[in-house]
């Protein structure tokens, strides 16, 4: 899906670019992965978990370029990554084709900034126009910020997944399923 790269000033005067993924992001975003999955307890995997390997993010980036129907959008402040963006639908079968998975996950230091708010706008609008209805996400019930941007953006909870994580220490945390009409 094409997309026309903005610039938008967040709450601090800085400056926030986001552009489309392109394929020289991809060993950028496995560097992503791998040190997003320690930062926080709110993504589905360990950092150990990530094997992504180059070849294969090169090969998701060009599925996402050639997706007429889906997105993947980067977040650059100071010509460094701040996290991406995207949708993709559910299926393409007849019955869900109205509705996408949207996900957004940024590096801790550029919570709060506003950056979350720009890029979340954006892939909603974009995931509109591609002709989706509904848009769906999954959040960590703890994850008490992310929520607070989903339901500003009137994401509603329509039902909660129980110990949906099991962490190392024993200790399970439940994924709240968040649903918007667009």
């Amino acid at each position: 899906m094409e997309y026309t790269e903005k610039t938008v000033t967040l709450k601090s005067g800085r400056t926030c670019l986001i552009r489309r993924g392109e394929e020289a992001d991809a060993a950028m975003l496995v560097d992503y992965l791998k040190a997003t999955a320690g930062e926080t307890p709110y993504l589905t995997r360990e950092p150990e978990e990530v094997r992504t390997s180059l070849e294969e993010e090169v090969e998701f980036i060009r599925r996402k370029q050639d997706d007429p129907r889906g997105l993947m959008l980067l977040a650059f402040v100071d010509g460094q990554l701040a996290g991406p963006c995207s949708f993709a639908a559910v299926n393409n079968r007849n019955r869900t084709r109205h509705r996408c998975a949207v996900s957004i996950a940024l590096y801790q230091k550029f919570w709060g900034m506003g950056i979350g708010t720009a890029l979340l706008g954006e892939i909603l609008d974009m995931a509109k126009s591609a002709g989706y209805e509904q848009a769906e996400l999954e959040a960590v019930s703890a994850n008490e910020p992310a929520i607070a941007l989903y339901r500003k953006f009137g994401f509603e909870t329509t039902g909660t997944v129980p110990r949906a994580f099991r962490y190392g220490d024993g200790t399970y945390a439940d994924f709240l399923f968040m649903v918007k009409t667009l």
